[in-house]
């Protein structure tokens, strides 16, 4: 596997998340790149940080990687999951696992129009696919994410994040986030 320089192997919860990310996608024929985003990209990550993963896929198969999922799920003590589709060409799963680390794995089929910010990881890119997706743009931020996009069935999610920025003294981001929120709901 040929993989940018990962530097938060002092994080070796997260570091073994991305590893078996690696693990369950890279073999499969249809999987073509795999990018890490976020704050465990920019070197900044911390022991709440999930790990923020793009599989780009051909050929449908990201309606058709539950083995993969499987294998990435396989010994984990999975405390809650969420999934769906954001559209017709990307389909998603966010985990929380028992030991309060988390994962995003969305899978992308190269049709999907998406373009990627700074910061960054290759993972792996079989294909050289990465370099046509990247972007000066700077990366969404958490303050314009929209609340309850997944309803009911996501909150558990939203709270966990809030949880996250609360533990890292960001106040004023939970609590905005919990008033769209409740404005929402």
């Amino acid at each position: 596997m040929s993989q940018d320089d990962l530097t938060f192997e002092h994080l070796p919860l997260q570091y073994e998340l991305v590893q078996s990310v690696c693990s369950a996608f890279l073999p499969e024929e249809n999987v073509v790149a795999a990018v890490l985003l976020g704050s465990l990209a920019s070197g900044q990550g911390d022991r709440v940080s999930d790990a923020d993963i793009l599989v780009f896929t051909q050929n449908g198969f990201h309606q058709a990687a539950e083995s993969c999922f499987a294998s990435f799920e396989s010994g984990k003590e999975i405390f809650y999951c969420l999934d769906g589709f954001h559209s017709g060409n990307a389909y998603f799963k966010k985990y929380i696992f028992n030991d309060l680390t988390s994962a995003e794995i969305h899978c992308l089929d190269l049709n999907e129009p998406f373009e990627i910010s700074k910061p960054y990881k290759v993972l792996f890119d079989k294909a050289d696919v990465v370099n046509t997706r990247l972007t000066d743009k700077p990366a969404p931020k958490h303050e314009d994410f929209p609340a309850y996009t997944n309803g009911d069935k996501g909150l558990i999610w939203e709270l966990f994040d809030c949880i996250k920025w609360l533990s890292r003294d960001n106040h004023e981001l939970a609590k905005s986030y919990l008033k769209k929120l409740s404005d929402k709901i």
